[in-house]
Parts: structure tokens; sequence; C-alpha cells
């Protein structure tokens, strides 16, 4: 394909995930030729829009709520990382774009009790229901089946088993893609490239320069079909990077490291909210009361990146029992590790750490657990409300059994990447806009991450800046375009 063909795509996009097939689709819909490269050969590839629990939400909302409310949301869960822009037009956009999803007859179902944010999601359920990985013939695997079916069914032009190389630039516009094929390498031209080819997790070398030293010791949770090729190429051409240090992560058994059944499922870090996690000296190294992807990314980053959760029975019985596949049973029935024991100084042999030191850390959780209780028995008597500063709140050690399991983070999806605008225009180090590029899906950074390592759903993300991205496109050729 050259220059001067006519039938050259108006529009190439890099990835077959749902930011890259939802940007191929609309762009399709509003008259324009689309080329859609996909690594994989295969029909039904894996990919993270597939292999997800298919809940589409904005921060832990649903995505009906008010504009004005999604956007404090996402601002607040970054703690004001990134553009406002961007966080605006995922607020203002999210609720449309999934009315465009079902408008192509896509079927949605509600998780009960829905908890104000699981109303939105892709049927049929299932993911949740098993500790290994489970989502063929699932809701977000139908998803992007059909939207893969509906591309060719439109006249876009799918192409697989291309991995996009490096941009091509003319007169300081991107205006293609270099790929390499079975077939040897080649130069595909557009009037402009759309990269949506996910984030970098199954990339060993990008792991380690930019998450922790030890990524022996981070499990991958997810799939590895993340390369960061999208990055690679964006910064080549001058685009800028963020927040490449944040993932979307749980604390799972750290035998999941080499044992099969332990991932996805159960999550340890419920555990550690309540009780604590411990490194390999017996000592505390974070405020676990901030949830599983804080703690994911500290434990990642701390040490040789291993830890143990500690906590009692009353913990083991209670919060233990929460949340999809609890580790209580589906731990110990999984061939999980779970050390038990009488007394705090047996349990710290059992885990080959000093007693005088995890007794102190215990001690030290119960004194904070005593004197929040003090503070909130007072405020009650004096009329005041008392915020605290994590989501989840500690629990005192006060019922043997004592218990230990071996902790590791498990990252599922990197949150960093190229740094876009709210229009999914690609940024250089300077904040403008480089010609003829944009970006979606979990190859951006700025929408969610950063230091508070802030969540806002990596669905939503890819499936707004795969529309916004696609419109913009198409808005700036006027009336340029084909029908």
């Amino acid at each position: 394909m050259t220059l001067t063909d006519t039938s050259r795509p108006h529009l190439l996009v890099v990835g077959a995930g749902l930011a890259g097939l939802t940007a191929a689709n609309r762009a399709l819909e509003l008259g324009l030729r689309v080329s859609l490269l996909e690594r994989f050969t295969d029909t039904g590839h894996v990919c993270a829009s597939r292999t997800n629990g298919g809940v589409f939400h904005v921060g832990f909302r649903t995505v009906t709520a008010d504009p004005k409310e999604l956007f404090q949301v996402v601002r607040a869960a970054n703690d004001h990382f990134g553009r406002p822009d961007v966080a605006q037009a995922l607020a203002d956009h999210a609720g449309r774009s999934v009315d465009w999803l079902r408008g192509l007859g896509t079927v949605f179902t509600a998780m009960q009790p829905d908890q104000g944010w699981k109303d939105t999601v892709l049927a049929p359920l299932g993911f949740h229901e098993r500790t290994d990985m489970a989502w063929q013939g699932l809701g977000a695997d139908r998803l992007i089946t059909a939207l893969e079916q509906r591309l060719v069914a439109r006249g876009g032009e799918l192409v697989r088993g291309a991995r996009a190389k490096a941009l091509l630039l003319q007169s300081g516009r991107v205006r293609g893609v270099r790929i390499e094929r079975a077939s040897g390498p080649a130069e595909l031209f557009a009037d402009a490239v759309l990269l949506a080819d996910g984030g970098f997790e199954g990339n060993a070398e990008m792991v380690r320069r930019f998450i922790t030293p030890h990524p022996e010791n981070l499990l991958l949770r997810g799939c590895e079909s993340g390369l960061g090729d999208g990055m690679r190429m964006a910064e080549a051409v001058g685009a800028k990077l963020i927040g490449m240090q944040a993932f979307y992560g749980h604390v799972l058994s750290a035998d999941s490291l080499h044992r099969e059944g332990l991932s996805p499922f159960p999550f340890l870090e419920f555990l550690a909210t309540a009780g604590m996690i411990v490194d390999g000296s017996g000592t505390r190294f974070m405020d676990e009361t901030l949830g599983g992807h804080i703690m994911s990314n500290t434990l990642a980053r701390h040490g040789d990146g291993l830890g143990h959760v500690v906590f009692d029975q009353a913990m083991w019985e209670g919060i233990g029992q929460h949340f999809f596949c609890p580790p209580n049973p589906n731990l110990v029935r999984a061939g999980g590790t779970l050390h038990r024991a009488d007394s705090i100084a047996e349990l710290a042999t059992l885990i080959k750490v000093p007693a005088a030191q995890l007794q102190a850390q215990v001690d030290a959780v119960n004194a904070e657990v005593s004197a929040r209780a003090s503070q909130q028995d007072r405020a009650q008597r004096e009329g005041m409300t008392v915020f605290a500063r994590g989501r989840y709140q500690h629990e005192a050690f006060a019922h043997a059994p004592y218990y230990a399991a071996p902790a590791c983070a498990a990252l599922t999806s990197t949150m960093g990447g190229i740094e876009i605008d709210g229009r999914s225009r690609v940024l250089d180090q300077q904040g403008e806009a480089i010609a003829g590029l944009y970006a979606a899906g979990s190859c951006t950074g700025g929408v969610e991450g950063g230091p508070a390592v802030g969540y806002i759903g990596g669905l939503i993300k890819a499936l707004v800046f795969g529309l916004i991205g696609a419109e913009d496109f198409a808005a700036s050729r006027g009336g340029d375009h084909v029908g």
C-alpha cells in the first residue's frame, strides 16, 4: 500500500480489543475506510478485553450517574492526577457510550446487589465463580466477537498476524505503520493512526523498568497480550508517557507464582485490611486500609515483592468470606498455603520471622483499633463525625487461632501509558497534539492510576476514548469522508 493508493484507509487502528474495535466500528459508521491490525492470527484471540468480568462503571459508580458526579469521582480517585479535560470527557460520554453498545444489540444485566455500580454488566455472567481464569463464551468474549463480525460485515478490513513496529511520519504527521507479518515486513499508510493495543503487562523488560525490580515475584494475573508496542512507537515519535508505575492489581497467594488454580481468585487483600501484611522481617510497611490496588502496588515495589497476610479466626470467618470466590474456603481448597497457630509466637516460627517483631506489629494494630474506638466513642458523645483515612478498617487481633498466608502482588493490567487529551489525541512532551495520531484504552495514561493508583474502570475507558477518537478524526475531516 503506497501513499498514492486511493483505496488506502482513512484510519488505521492498531489492536483488536474493545478500544480498537469501538474506534474502527464507529469510524465505519461515520463513512470512513478503516483497517484494523491485530497481532494474533487466530479468531477469538486472548486479550484483556475478553478476559474480564464485564462490568462497565466509572470509579465504582454507575455509568448512568450525573456527569458532574462522575467527573468528581474520577478526580477524587486519582487525587487530581492527569488532565481534567480527559476526566471530563470520560464523565460526559460514559452513559452515551454504553448506549451506543446497546444500540448494536449488546446485552447487559446486573449483579445483585448492584451496590450502585454493578448494574451494567455484560451478559452472561460467570467470571467470578471460579478460582481460575474463566471467560470463554461469557459476556466480554461475546462482545468482542460481535464487534469483530460487525467490522467485517460493514466493509472494514481486519488484518491478522500483523504486529506494528513503528509509526511512519510524513511532513511531521503520522501517516501509517511499519508492520511485521509472517510474509515479511511491510508499510501500511493511512490518513491517521489510532493506537489501541493494550498495556505492557506482558513485557517483562518494561515491567522491570517501570514497576518493580523483581518481576519474577509479580504474578501476571491477566493475559500476556499487552506488550507495550503502542507506547514504544508513540514515545519514538515524541509522545509523552505518563503514570507508568501504577497498575491494576490485587494481592493473591504467593503459591500462585508456581501453582495453577489460585488466580485470578481468591483475593487476600480483604483479610489484610482487617489484619495486616508483613514482609520477610515481620514488619508492616503500608497502610492496608487503603485497599487492594494500592496494597498490590506497594507490595510489588517493597523488598523482594513478597509478604504474609496475617489475621485471626474472627477475620477468617468474617471478611474471609467476603467478595467473589473468597479465600475462606477457596484458598485451601485450591491448594494455597495457610499457616495456623494458637499463638502469635508460634505463627512467627511457622513463617520464619522474629516473634517479638511480629507481636509488636499485632500490638500496633490493636492499639490503632483501640484508639479509633475511643475516638469514635468520644465523637458520638459530642455529636461529631469521624472520617476514616482508608476505605477499610483494621480489626483487633483477639481470637485464636491465628493465621498467615504467603502473599504476592498480582498484576492484571498496567494503568500508565501514552498521554492523550479529551479528544483522544496523543500529546507530545510540550502537551501539543501529534498530528494524525490518536490512542485509546490501556495503552493510554493519565486517565487513571497515578500516585494514588486510582482505579476508574478499564472497560469504560476503552469504550469512551475509542468512540471519541473515531469521532474526532471524522470531524477533523469535515465533509471529506466517503459514504
